[in-house]
């Protein structure tokens, strides 16, 4: 009898250490991108911004029509917070229309996106 007393008193002090630090621990923030302006001529630029990612890290940006091919538009590093900043030239030989950026970590499995219109 004095065993399980003793057996039911760990595991009483597991479950209330792993729920402790399950809510000690903060979420992460799921990630965002915002682009400055929301529409540029060909051979304008606009300027992702980007937050909510993990710290210092690599990330690959991407853009195409939606539902469309992704080409790869350049890569940013995250900062001590998460955020980036990345400035995009539109080439002149873009299609005038709308289109997505996508800011990927781990494959696209981690993204981001927003809308952006290429003005004619």
């Amino acid at each position: 009898m004095r065993w399980r007393t003793i057996v039911a008193l760990f595991a009483a002090a597991a479950c209330w250490t792993v729920t402790a630090a399950a809510q000690a621990e903060p979420r992460a923030a799921a990630p965002t991108l915002a682009a400055r302006p929301r529409a540029a001529p060909r051979g304008g630029r606009i300027v992702l911004h980007g937050g909510g990612f993990a710290p210092l890290v690599r990330v690959k940006l991407l853009a195409g029509q939606p539902g469309g091919e992704r080409m790869a538009i350049g890569r940013a590093r995250t900062d001590e917070h998460g955020m980036f900043v990345a400035p995009i030239a539109i080439r002149r030989d873009v299609r005038p229309g709308r289109y997505v950026a996508y800011a990927c970590r781990h494959r696209c499995r981690v993204m981001a996106s927003v809308p952006f219109r290429v003005l004619g």
